[in-house]
């Protein structure tokens, strides 16, 4: 693997790191140093490895987005490219000379307090502008948390390929899965994360989707292979209610 001096972690990372302790925090932090660096993994234990295997495919893809720009960039130099830029700025000088411009001209002149002001103005109010789609799917969105964050992943999906009906059909589905299950909020993931690189709305597209009822069915989590468990309520009354009795009736659960 072709090494790098720098890297990008992501904010969906927390999602795993929270499970974690802090010794395995520590060990995480590591591995990720030492897998950049293309040096020697320590040793980590399953939960640790899980979140490790995660944050490590994001990196891979990153790391050949990268090798995919450098080889597009020794291609373009090898047909020529972009001049180097002390000749371009070289040319540029005596192409102003020669049309008669001065260094003092071609200057721009520097705007006013007042007109800086202005344009601080405008673009606070373009970083507070949301696209109608958005806004509809922040409206079903069932968590309200980092709405500008939320934005920019929308955005680099529709970049990527998915359309405003499938990002807005996933929403709707994921919405509805929290309110039938009454997932708290703090459980329910952030719009960034939903609408993230690491894609989790595509389980919520196709038409094949069938939405998951976790207070009756078991669902394996991200780091165990072990099953909820299915409880029938009124039978434990009933036999609670023969345990102070005395008379005590063992049923299959």
């Amino acid at each position: 693997m072709e090494v790098k001096n720098s890297f990008v972690i992501y904010t969906d990372y927390m999602e795993q790191v929270e499970l974690l302790t802090m010794e395995q925090r520590g060990i995480l932090f590591t591995s990720i140093m030492s897998y950049a660096s293309d040096r020697e993994l320590p040793d980590m234990d399953g939960m640790t490895k899980m979140a490790f295997s995660f944050i490590k495919a994001t990196m891979d893809r990153d790391m050949e987005k990268y090798r995919q720009t450098v080889e597009k960039r020794k291609e373009a130099g090898k047909l020529g490219g972009r001049p180097k830029a002390d000749d371009y700025a070289e040319k540029q000088s005596k192409a102003k000379k020669a049309n008669g411009f001065s260094e003092k001209q071609s200057k721009a002149k520097k705007p006013d307090n007042d007109s800086v002001n202005e344009n601080v103005n405008d673009n606070d109010s373009v970083k507070k502008t949301y696209t109608c789609a958005f806004e509809t799917l922040w409206d079903a969105y069932p968590r309200k948390k980092e709405k500008a964050m939320a934005y920019k992943q929308y955005q680099a999906r529709l970049s990527s390929g998915f359309s405003e009906d499938e990002l807005m059909t996933a929403v709707k589905r994921y919405a509805e899965e929290c309110k039938k299950n009454n997932t708290e909020q703090r459980y329910i993931k952030q719009g960034a994360t939903f609408l993230g690189p690491s894609t989790p709305f595509v389980d919520y597209l196709g038409d094949d989707y069938k939405p998951e009822d976790l207070r009756v069915k078991g669902k394996a989590t991200k780091f165990s292979n072990f099953q909820g468990r299915k409880y029938d309520v009124d039978s434990l009354e009933i036999q609670l209610l023969q345990a102070g009795t005395g008379r005590i009736k063992h049923e299959s659960i």
